[in-house]
Formats: structure tokens, sequence, C-alpha cells
């Protein structure tokens, strides 16, 4: 008799790097998703962003996380015969005056410094496409997972192979049982992680959580003055080069939100933002909305229920989730394999 499978419920970012740290493992694998559905996971950028925010932030363990994320996704494309990790510089255009001074100052420490390119002769964006002097820095060590195509690119392989089911199967549905989990179809499983994204706010076993997600809406823009443009740019508003003239840009907050569509008022955020960064024309050509699945602390929670250890979670990567789901996706295995210890600060049981 073959051994149950791991299923998995939801084949989104997370869902989707369990399943490929499980398959290379040589473990048998059932995925469980609802190729319509709106997440997160489709909508994102992507973007790997090695220093953030407006304290110009270095990204905790960005010099662990990057390495295994990039070896992740080259492995992952070896699979599946296609690369969906595109590497490219990053530019930071200043937004005030604080923003430079901060920067020289961060500078004295190697780690950060080890993320920025040396400075060179004028500024880092052409100050004639862009409002302000184009003065900023670049991170060279940078890049974007095309997750769209990538979570499609995955689900054919995982289709290809009988392990991919569409559909989302009520949770309430699974039934714990001595030595494995009873799916809703009688069959049999090890264990059923949840990785539901958004959705497992109505997830009866895990009720503790504590969530506050939000909403976030994204542009596609044409902007035919920057077609020569590859490097990913921030200024207070990001845009993310697709090819031909084409960005991604974003992105919105809404904390409080009647439905998971697009908005006018989303869209008149995210064009007031280019206003204030171009100088050049530019057009909309599609706007999309998901909610993210931010849970309290805005940290990862994974691991087994408490009371079923058949049932285990993984969920709320957040913005970081391309950099630092790989590293979780392996933790995690880890765990349910061989027993050993999550982070406490992740693990769901005492969250």
């Amino acid at each position: 008799m073959s051994e149950p499978p791991i299923v998995i419920c939801g084949q989104g970012l997370a869902g989707t790097l369990l399943a490929w740290e499980l398959i290379h493992r040589g473990l048998p694998v059932l995925i469980f998703d609802d190729p319509h559905a709106v997440s997160s996971s489709k909508v994102a950028a992507g973007i790997v962003t090695p220093i953030t925010g407006q304290r110009l932030t270095l990204s905790p363990g960005v010099g662990e996380f990057l390495p295994e994320a990039l070896a992740c996704y080259a492995a992952i494309a070896r699979q599946l015969g296609q690369t969906h990790f595109h590497s490219a510089t990053q530019v930071r255009l200043w937004r005030n005056p604080e923003e430079p001074l901060r920067f020289a100052q961060k500078q004295q420490d190697p780690a950060f410094a080890a993320h920025t390119a040396p400075a060179r002769p004028g500024p880092a964006a052409d100050p004639t496409l862009f409002h302000g002097s184009g003065d900023g820095f670049e991170m060279p060590a940078s890049g974007w997972l095309d997750v769209r195509a990538w979570l499609a690119a995955s689900a054919s392989w995982f289709a290809a192979r009988g392990l991919l089911r569409p559909g989302k199967p009520d949770p309430a549905a699974f039934r714990p049982e001595a030595a494995h989990i009873r799916l809703p179809d009688g069959q049999t499983a090890r264990t059923v992680v949840f990785c539901e994204g958004a959705a497992a706010r109505q997830n009866p076993w895990f009720p503790w959580l504590q969530w506050k997600s939000a909403k976030g809406e994204i542009l596609t823009v044409s902007i035919p003055a920057l077609s020569q443009e590859r490097r990913i740019l921030n200024g207070g508003i990001w845009l993310l080069p697709l090819g031909s003239g084409l960005f991604r840009s974003g992105a919105t907050y809404r904390w409080t939100w009647p439905d998971e569509l697009p908005t006018p008022e989303g869209r008149a955020e995210l064009e007031s933002r280019l206003k204030g960064l171009l100088r050049v024309p530019w057009e909309v050509t599609a706007h999309e909305a998901a909610v993210r699945p931010i849970i309290h602390q805005s940290l990862v929670r994974m691991g087994r229920h408490p009371v079923h250890p058949g049932l285990a979670f993984f969920n709320g990567l957040g913005s970081k989730g391309v950099l630092h789901g790989p590293r979780c996706a392996r933790l995690l295995a880890d765990h349910l394999l061989q027993g050993t210890a999550l982070p406490n600060h992740l693990d769901i049981a005492g969250n």
C-alpha cells in the first residue's frame, strides 16, 4: 500500500513553495486549489528589496535568506524548464532631505553597504523623466519573481503528474483520526497543511489567530518614455519593468474593505503617487486588487495544530514572502517530517 500523501490546501506562494520542498525530498503530495480564486499571490509583484522603508532598514537576515531563495527558485526552474525569478538592480530615489544623510551614516555598516552599488557620477535616474533631482542609490542584489507565471507553470507541472485537484474543500470536512486525516472523499492523508491565504480567516481549526489583513491594489501602466528601463524604480511608489514600456506599480494598503474588488479610490491614490514621481506621460492598462493575509505582528505562522497534529498551517508570508518563503518552507518541512522545532515566534501552536 502506498504511503498517504501530505495534502496542501491552497496553491499560492506558501503552498507552492512547500509542495516543491516536499517533492524535492521525494514525498507524496496532493494539492487542492481553486484556479479561479483571486489571491494576493497571483496579484503580488514579487519584488525582493534588501533595503526598505522610510528609515532605509536592511531587511533582517537578507544575507542568509537571499542566497537560499535564489537557490530554491533556480532548483524549481530546472524542474520546470523555465526561469521565473529575474535578477534586477533596484533604484531607491530620495524622498526627503533626511534620507541621503541617513544613507551616508548607514553606509558605515559593512552589512548594509554590501547591498548597495558604488556611487557613480550623475543622478541615479534621469531628472528629465522623474520629478526631483533623480538622486538616490542602487541595490544590485535585487530582483523579482513573476509570481503569477510561476504559479501557473507549477500548477501545470503538478497537474500533469496528478498532484493537483481543482476545488477548495471545506476545512471542517477534514476529520482527524488516530493515525491520519480523513479527507472529504474518504481517502486518508498523512498531514493536511492549510495554505489558504486570506481565506484562512474562516478556517475553523485555527480560531485563535489574530488577523489584520489588508486589501492592496496595483496598476499596470504603459510608460513609452521608459521603454528601455530595466531597473526596478522606487520613489514613493514602485515601478516594476515588464518590458516594452509596461510596468506594474503599487501598492495601496486598506485595513477595512467591503469586498476584494478594485476601487476608484485605490486607483486615484496610485495615480496621484505616479504623478508625483513621473514627468512623462503614462496610461493605465490594468487595475487589480487582492487581500493580503496578514496575521498579528505581521509574522509568518506555521506548524502543527496543538491538539490535532495531523492538521498544519502555513500562512502570512507578507510583503517579503518571495525572500522569506523558501526558508520557511524548508523549516516547516523539517518540522513535519523530522519533528524539528520551529522558531517560537513563528510556531502556530504558541500563537
